[in-house]
């Protein structure tokens, strides 16, 4: 797939809105000084979120989309645009099958433990850090 390059004046800005409820649902999920008043399925909803407003917003800043909003088909896009470290990759996907709620027929739900949900907020991290730069707005 052939990228083309951002058109500055172009005016939908929908990657900033993205940016935005990345950062948002992040926040939700990882306050600050305090214990979440979530639970870890919750969490892992906001952690999941925030993963797809960070790489649909990259995705927007380049005028593509995901074939879909699973966190395969989230990563396979994010990977039409830019380069993504395999452990990193692998980190964010093993997390994918924690709820599999698209299907009515494969219908599947577990609850994280609080290590996956820390790993994940990191994995999150990364990609957040990657979309404000790619975006070119500070974290």
């Amino acid at each position: 797939m052939e990228i083309q390059e951002k058109v500055p004046w172009k005016n939908d800005l929908n990657w900033q809105k993205w940016l935005k409820n990345g950062d948002q649902y992040l926040s939700a999920a990882t306050p600050k000084g305090e214990k979440s008043r979530f639970g870890p399925d919750l969490r892992y909803n906001l952690l999941s979120m925030s993963l797809e407003g960070y790489i649909m917003a990259i995705m927007d800043f380049y005028d593509v989309m995901p074939e879909n909003h699973t966190y395969t088909d989230l990563i396979s896009g994010l990977e039409t645009v830019a380069r993504l470290d395999g452990r990193l990759k692998s980190r964010i996907l093993q997390y994918e099958n924690i709820q599999s709620i698209c299907s009515i027929e494969k219908y599947h739900r577990t609850s994280p433990t609080e290590e996956d949900l820390e790993d994940l907020k990191g994995a999150v991290g990364i990609i957040g850090s990657m979309a404000h730069e790619t975006c070119g707005i500070p974290s």
